[in-house]
């Protein structure tokens, strides 16, 4: 580096550019003043989607329990004491009342497998069960997310399928699908920042290997497809949509392949450590802060576990169900403010430590916490949510906000998406000229929350 660089500072294409393998690593504040980004680079909201399955306890004056929502609507509410360890980052946060995944139909626990796609599950008569791409991959598949730029289009943490989690996770594909969420801490580092120990020859056969099932794969299909009616061709459609998304992940697995992982200042996790404790949920949110700070991935979704076997080894449906017992309400309660604590531990690190813009990550993240049913009835109105961040300051927070009840809760997912930028292509009669606009519309949402965007 020249000294009159030195004295000017680098430019963010000049750094991307001569950097080669340092392409994965953080951005590191004091290589790049303020003036250096001037050329209208705007730093990149990230997202993230957490909940925990059947829910939490409702506020019930009767039993003196605590509520989950603030009693008070506005900016001078009084913070729960479930959630006192937010209350140090009441300005970056919003609790919402009013929404209701309006659509779901089915069997009464397995909302959550609708939380982020909010799909009408019987639609089909044919099918047991049908669903539809959740919020978080239509912000994947938006180049506004990174699209090649980023090593991971999203990352799906969770845990194993459970009594009103049947996928332990939350992401679903175009084709309706459950993409299995990672529930090893251990794992999700090794692939955020673990080293690979394969030589580079035996990654590239592999590669070679892939490729030739897929065609042999394609090929196979083709033939089928010649034999088939026209009810079939549309089921077998989905089969090939989803044998070209792993084409896609391959050819972004080997670009990928040759650029070192980022370097974390964390360590390694334990490999024993258990699903349902409040360890998992610390490390999982050390991991996705840890991504988002290395730009591994703009998009994250998180199932918590839905108890934490250091405040009770009570199962969740029963701390739900036995309200009445003084001792079970303490656990509910206590379970319900462990799980905002380890939400507040993530939102400490989010304000801790700052982009290439100097500004808090925190500020160019939009993060939803909240939950598809809660209380003894499994009740599916009025659902518990908060948002927190600022969207690149495109998000109005620091209150409580009534919606008329039923607010869909796509609205909030289609707010969450408009504030980060996203796209989708605007269908055209004529496919070359396909262009993209920024998404409108999302599920059953009949518009964005009002009142919260900029």
């Amino acid at each position: 580096m020249t000294e009159q660089r030195a004295r000017q500072g680098w430019s963010r294409r000049e750094f991307l550019k001569g950097a080669g393998v340092a392409i994965g690593l953080p951005f590191f504040p004091s290589l790049f003043p303020r003036t250096a980004w001037a050329d209208g680079v705007t730093p990149p909201t990230r997202l993230m989607f957490m909940s925990v399955p059947l829910g939490f306890v409702p506020k019930s004056d009767s039993r003196k329990a605590e509520g989950w929502f603030p009693g008070e609507d506005g900016a001078e509410y009084k913070m729960p004491g479930v959630h006192i360890d937010l209350e140090p980052y009441r300005k970056h946060i919003s609790f919402f009342k009013g929404l209701t995944n309006r659509r779901y139909r089915g069997e009464l626990h397995n909302t959550h497998d609708t939380l982020l796609t909010c799909a009408d599950p019987l639609v089909d008569p044919a099918r047991a069960f049908s669903n539809t791409i959740s919020c978080d991959q239509v912000a994947a598949g938006s180049s506004v997310m990174g699209g090649q730029d980023v090593r991971h289009p999203s990352i799906a943490l969770g845990i194993v399928p459970t009594f009103g989690s049947t996928t332990g996770g939350l992401s679903w594909t175009a084709q309706g699908v459950p993409i299995s969420p990672a529930q090893s801490p251990a794992l999700v580092f090794d692939r955020l920042f673990g080293k690979d120990d394969v030589p580079a020859e035996t990654r590239m056969l592999r590669f070679k290997q892939k490729k030739s099932v897929l065609d042999m794969t394609l090929g196979q299909i083709q033939d089928l497809n010649r034999k088939l009616n026209a009810a079939d061709r549309q089921k077998l459609d989905e089969v090939v949509s989803a044998v070209h998304g792993v084409e896609a992940a391959i050819q972004r697995e080997e670009k990928w392949d040759k650029v070192p992982k980022p370097q974390a200042s964390l360590e390694r996790p334990d490999e024993s450590i258990g699903i349902a404790s409040v360890l998992h949920a610390q490390t999982m949110f050390d991991l996705a802060h840890a991504a988002f700070l290395t730009d591994s991935t703009r998009v994250i979704t998180y199932e918590m576990p839905d108890v934490f076997k250091e405040v009770t080894h009570t199962a969740k449906h029963s701390l739900n169900h036995n309200q009445d017992k003084p001792d079970v309400l303490k656990d509910a309660i206590s379970l319900d403010q462990e799980m905002s604590k380890q939400v507040a531990h993530f939102v400490r690190l989010m304000c801790e430590t700052k982009g290439h813009d100097d500004q808090p990550l925190i500020h160019h993240t939009l993060a939803a916490y909240g939950s598809g049913l809660w209380g003894p009835s499994h009740g599916r109105l009025n659902l518990p949510f908060m948002l927190i961040g600022h969207g690149g300051g495109r998000i109005k927070q620091g209150a409580t906000r009534q919606y008329p009840d039923p607010t869909p809760l796509a609205n909030l997912w289609l707010t969450m998406l408009q504030a980060a930028g996203v796209t989708v292509k605007e269908k055209n009669e004529q496919p070359k000229e396909e262009k993209e606009k920024i998404i409108d519309k999302f599920a059953d949402s009949t518009g964005t929350l009002d009142g919260l965007m900029k």
